[in-house]
């Protein structure tokens, strides 16, 4: 494409009494189209990516609920029957949630048929407790050093126009929460999260 100055200099001056022709137009969209793409505004949006410490918070009470145990860069499950936690994430408004992506490590297979493993993201209205999961990545069958894993939003029942506008951050109304819940677990240290990831584009 040419450079947004040459598509300018294209765009025909308007003389009085000459008669406006589709060319006056087109021109004129061309240039303003070259104009968005270098903003960065093309219609399909861009594509960005926040990495998050897997930092969970500990959810309480927490002889109901075990803290998972956070060292430099990741996060270990405690084993026993519950590890649970939580954490914040902040996100640009407008953003568009596409995935969420996790990565981690988990080098031998779990026998046990209770086993599970997952991490969401979650939505919570301002001034609320409940929460609707927007997406879940299960991590329950995951082997790796390390695994990746990717879930996309995903909500039983919802309409697409509707899941659109939950996959619509808006900070005005909304809390946004990543869930990190192994349960029961073998051992301590059986799945380790080293990195979790929210894709969206703006």
């Amino acid at each position: 494409m040419a450079d947004i100055q040459t598509l300018v200099n294209d765009i025909p001056d308007a003389q009085d009494g000459s008669v406006i022709t589709s060319d006056y137009h087109n021109t004129i969209k061309t240039a303003l189209e070259a104009i968005a793409g270098q903003l960065g505004a093309g219609s399909g949006g861009q594509t960005e990516t926040l990495t998050l410490f897997p930092n969970f918070q500990p959810v309480q009470p927490v002889s109901a609920h075990v803290p998972w145990t956070i060292t430099m860069g990741a996060a270990a499950d405690a084993g026993g029957n519950l590890t649970d936690g939580w954490l914040p994430v902040h996100l640009p408004d407008g953003a568009v949630i596409q995935q969420l992506v996790v990565v981690g490590v988990k080098t031998a297979a779990t026998t046990s048929v209770q086993f599970g493993a997952f991490v969401s993201l979650l939505i919570m209205a301002v001034g609320a407790t409940d929460a609707t999961t927007l997406v879940s990545v299960n991590l329950t069958n995951q082997l790796g050093s390390p695994f990746t894993a990717t879930g996309t939003p995903s909500v039983p029942g919802t309409a697409p126009n509707s899941l659109k506008d939950l996959q619509t951050v808006k900070n005005s109304q909304n809390k946004y929460v990543i869930h990190g819940l192994v349960s029961p677990s073998p051992a301590a240290g059986t799945l380790t999260i080293e990195a979790i990831q929210v894709v969206y584009t703006t």
